[in-house]
């Protein structure tokens, strides 16, 4: 018993980096999509991540670091406006594909969150904006100059 308190112990001296960086392009949607993808899943696919207590002790730290790393690389909607429009087109395909086949959030997101599942109606109302979000941004048109 003692070993594996020493080990927990230890552990906690090897912090995770746990980071929020600015905004970069942020996305625009309607308020109820926003407000879906915020609670749904913001924490992983966004640099607005919400940091609970548990996130602060090891090795759970670690796992949630390494998970909303992941989840950034693959869509960061705080990136949204610096995506070409052929990425955005590739995500929302990417994000229409795991909404149907409710692979996101994770599960055992949805058990640590059980405000983060979304309903069938939430889901309907993403797969609709999905299909009709624009591609382009204002700042992806040419000036005129």
């Amino acid at each position: 018993m003692i070993p594996v308190l020493v080990v927990v112990v230890a552990a906690q001296l090897v912090p995770a980096r746990r980071t929020n960086p600015p905004t970069k392009g942020a996305l625009a949607a309607p308020p109820e999509v926003e407000a879906a993808l915020s609670r749904a899943c913001y924490d992983c696919h966004s640099n607005a991540t919400r940091w609970p207590w548990y996130s602060h002790i090891a090795p759970a730290s670690w796992l949630m670091v390494h998970d909303v790393n992941l989840g950034r690389k693959e869509l960061n909607f705080s990136q949204w406006g610096s995506y070409y429009p052929a990425t955005r087109k590739r995500k929302l395909e990417w994000m229409g594909r795991v909404l149907r086949r409710e692979n996101m959030p994770p599960w055992y997101y949805r058990v640590l969150h059980p405000g983060a599942t979304l309903t069938d109606a939430e889901r309907a109302r993403l797969e609709q904006w999905i299909d009709s979000a624009p591609i382009t941004t204002a700042s992806d048109q040419p000036s005129g100059k």
